[in-house]
């Protein structure tokens, strides 16, 4: 009697690396290790370091009105080069959430200075590596004119998939290729389970410019006569 192959689906708490409210959802890769046998490497998309924005204007008011200034900057520059973006909205850590978006810290109470945080992204492609890109964007980050009272703080030099769960179907056809590989190879009569297939797509960096895309899946088998 030939095995059977079965899917079962597992429905988690979605991640952070899972939600996106925009079009685009952009995934910073992690460093760690896979967790899974099956991956799919892929060279990443883009080079992306996190920017906080600082203003030690005493009045919050000011503070606020600073940065959002700054940041109108730095947006309206990026829209005039082709290879650095600027990008707003949500922005993951694979597997592990990432601070992102707007933060204010009241002047009056416990802090002097107020920050924002943007991610500037630049493309990476056959001309430029890792370290071609972090120059493009420190060199873009140069070209900001910032006043007296405000400073950059620059986070890592991170690879970056845009929408990752674009490759889901083809990790899929992947995992279902090693369960028959799995299934033939030990030539047992029972059912080879999946679980976790909906689980999103997480992103390892390999090299400095190659990620490995997968799914944080788990197989298992079940001998006939088991139950």
């Amino acid at each position: 009697m030939r095995a059977s192959l079965l899917f079962i689906f597992v429905v988690p708490v979605m991640t952070l690396a899972s939600i996106s409210s925009s079009t685009s959802n952009f995934v910073i890769a992690f460093s760690g290790e896979k967790t899974t046998a099956v991956s799919l490497e892929k060279e990443a998309d883009y080079v992306s370091i996190a920017v906080e924005i600082q203003s030690e204007q005493k009045d919050p008011v000011e503070q606020i009105n600073e940065i959002r200034e700054i940041q109108g900057s730095i947006i309206e520059k990026a829209n005039e080069q082709e290879q650095i973006e600027i990008h707003k909205g949500p922005i993951s850590l694979s597997a592990s959430p990432v601070k992102s978006g707007f933060a204010v810290s009241s002047g009056y109470y416990r802090s002097k200075t107020s920050t924002a945080q943007i991610h500037i992204l630049a493309r990476l492609d056959a001309k430029n590596d890792i370290y071609d890109c972090a120059i493009q964007i420190r060199r873009f980050l140069d070209s900001v004119k910032l006043p007296s009272k405000a400073k950059f703080s620059l986070g890592e030099i991170q690879l970056t998939v845009k929408n990752p769960e674009q490759y889901r179907a083809e990790i899929l056809k992947k995992i279902g290729e090693d369960a028959e590989f799995v299934k033939s190879a030990l030539g047992f009569n029972g059912t080879i389970l999946l679980a976790g297939l909906d689980q999103p797509v997480l992103v390892r960096q390999v090299d400095d410019r190659k990620v490995e895309l997968f799914i944080d899946y788990s197989m298992s088998i079940e001998l006939s006569g088991s139950r």
